[in-house]
């Protein structure tokens, strides 16, 4: 896995992404807090917009049924 700065020297696309976030910070339009929020909040509204489907394999979802009735049993 690249470091930040490797991704930065060799990634063009990357390259422009930190550019163009630190000519925010430079410009006082925004915070680096305010960023990392915001790329945070960005990260979070793409991960609701997509939604993906699983399937649970039914003898999974059988052990957890029979975890969870031996877990709400009420103790003797």
């Amino acid at each position: 896995m690249k470091s930040p700065k490797e991704k930065y020297m060799n990634d063009p696309e990357y390259h422009q992404l930190v550019d163009m976030l630190e000519s925010f910070i430079d410009r006082a339009r925004f915070t680096p807090s305010e960023l990392r929020e915001a790329a945070v909040l960005a990260s979070i509204n793409y991960e609701m917009r997509h939604v993906r489907d699983f399937v649970i394999d039914p003898r999974t979802n059988e052990a957890f049924r029979i975890l969870d009735d031996f877990a709400s049993r009420r103790k003797r």
